[in-house]
């Protein structure tokens, strides 16, 4: 079972072909939050889902 499924966008956009791997997508999504702190918002609701939907998918 593949974590990251991009079925969804190919559905909308029938050519789509990812063309960045996955790793260096997140480090530059990661650089672009810290070059702005103030993109960087808490919501510890949406984390404790997170941490929810991850134990999940370790128990599988």
């Amino acid at each position: 079972m593949s974590f990251f499924d991009n079925s969804k966008i190919k559905r909308f956009v029938p050519g789509f072909q990812a063309t960045i791997p996955f790793s260096e997508g997140i480090k530059r999504t990661i650089r672009w939050f810290e070059a702005e702190p103030g993109r960087i918002q808490i919501d510890p609701a949406k984390g404790d889902l997170v941490d929810r939907i991850l134990g999940a998918y370790k128990s599988l």
